[in-house]
């Protein structure tokens, strides 16, 4: 089937519309059905007018599990991995199996919460967003994965939901929006068809993440975590006004695969 995409996406597209797998596919005894042709030829015209490919295919990979996308939610990226691997970092270092109490504020798919879940069973997790939309794809991928009854969600936006409470995690993971809003221009089309809500960041792309680590400590346990994805470029900006200040004990980054400062690992007066 002749499509002009990349070869990788090509295959993508008709393992999953065929129901077949790659060896399957490759060694001739792939059998495609009519019906399935035609949606396969359908998924090729939309990912070539810049449908996300996430989105053409309905499910996207993290952490080594798929998960249910919509234009409704972020399509989840390998450098968000990170997220999750510092947060289990900090739970084997620091709570050795006991129950720890963990907030994921902007959850969209509900990939992190899924996966810090299902790797950490003794966490007690509580996954929020702004969109009443996008915790309607999340509560789909909590049900999936057998959580629907483990995983709480709130719509919220940032911590509204919990104003008057205190000292309610021990841990808070995001990725929030941290694209810089002159940057809009120059993304490409298919990011640009992902819900702006969760990538705009803002004059600087620090909105939101100024707001998060000026509110998170009142909610965070004594001795508590904050752990945030950030963009490139932004750790220095971060650390000018952030380092030192009363109410964390300490402030850190850690890179990606690339080398770049991509998680914040924040830590409050014990």
């Amino acid at each position: 089937m002749k499509s002009g995409l990349a070869a990788h996406e090509r295959e993508q597209i008709i393992c999953h519309y065929a129901r077949v797998d790659r060896l399957k596919l490759y060694t001739g005894q792939a059998r495609i059905t009519a019906a399935a042709g035609r949606s396969i030829q359908k998924a090729f015209g939309k990912r070539k007018n810049g449908i996300p490919l996430g989105h053409v295919l309905g499910v996207a990979p993290f952490y080594g599990r798929d998960f249910v996308v919509t234009p409704d939610t972020l399509i989840p990226r390998p450098e968000t991995e990170r997220l999750v691997e510092e947060a289990l970092g900090v739970l084997k270092t620091h709570f050795s199996g006991k129950p720890a109490q963990i907030l994921d504020l902007g959850t969209g798919s509900g990939c992190i919460a899924v996966s810090l879940t299902l790797e950490w069973p003794a966490c007690k997790m509580t996954a929020l967003d702004a969109s009443a939309k996008a915790l309607k794809v999340a509560r789909k991928n909590f049900k999936f994965f057998g959580l629907g009854q483990k995983i709480r969600s709130v719509e919220s936006r940032f911590f509204k939901h919990f104003e008057g409470k205190k000292a309610l995690w021990d841990l808070v993971v995001s990725n929030p929006p941290y694209i810089p809003a002159g940057l809009w221009t120059r993304l490409s089309r298919e990011v640009k068809k992902e819900p702006k809500l969760a990538l705009d960041g803002g004059p600087k792309g620090l909105d939101a993440l100024d707001v998060i680590l000026e509110e998170a400590p009142r909610y965070l346990k004594p001795g508590g975590w904050l752990l945030l994805e950030i963009g490139k470029g932004q750790s220095g900006l971060i650390a000018k006004k952030w380092a030192g200040h009363r109410s964390y004990a300490s402030l850190a980054f850690e890179k990606d695969l690339n080398g770049i400062d991509r998680i914040l690992i924040a830590r409050v007066h014990g």
